[in-house]
């Protein structure tokens, strides 16, 4: 992962070999570049992976790298769900529950309208909405 360096700050990322050549229309580049020291003449910084946090509560986004102890890094932001985005989290998983519609429909053949309804209800009381 690589990102244009300009007066101390990022100027865009992510940045590749093909935003280099874009860059720089009349140099001519070997195809491992960025991965050696030749990419500091174009101020093209290497920027040092970190895991992305994975807590399903939150909603995660990549931010803009930052400079920690001289090492440009990924940084991630951590922002809680909506009450919108936590009732699509409801929804989606009670449609897991309820299964396909074929499953559905062979339940209520075998089980009775009354008993799929009973179910329906059942996984909405255990999966209620914001």
């Amino acid at each position: 992962m690589y990102a244009k360096v300009e007066s101390g700050a990022i100027t865009q990322y992510p940045y590749g070999l093909g935003h280099l050549k874009r860059d720089n229309p009349n140099v001519s580049f070997p195809k491992d570049i960025l991965s050696t020291d030749g990419r500091d003449a174009y101020n093209v910084v290497e920027v040092a992976a970190v895991e992305k946090p994975s807590d399903a509560t939150d909603v995660v986004t990549e931010g803009t790298p930052t400079l920690i102890s001289g090492v440009w890094t990924q940084n991630w932001i951590v922002t809680p769900k909506t009450d919108a985005q936590k009732n699509e989290d409801v929804i989606k998983y009670r449609k897991s529950q309820y299964g396909k519609p074929e499953a559905q429909l062979e339940y209520i053949t075998e089980n009775g309208l009354d008993a799929w309804q009973t179910k329906v209800a059942e996984i909405k009381a255990a999966n209620p909405k914001v």
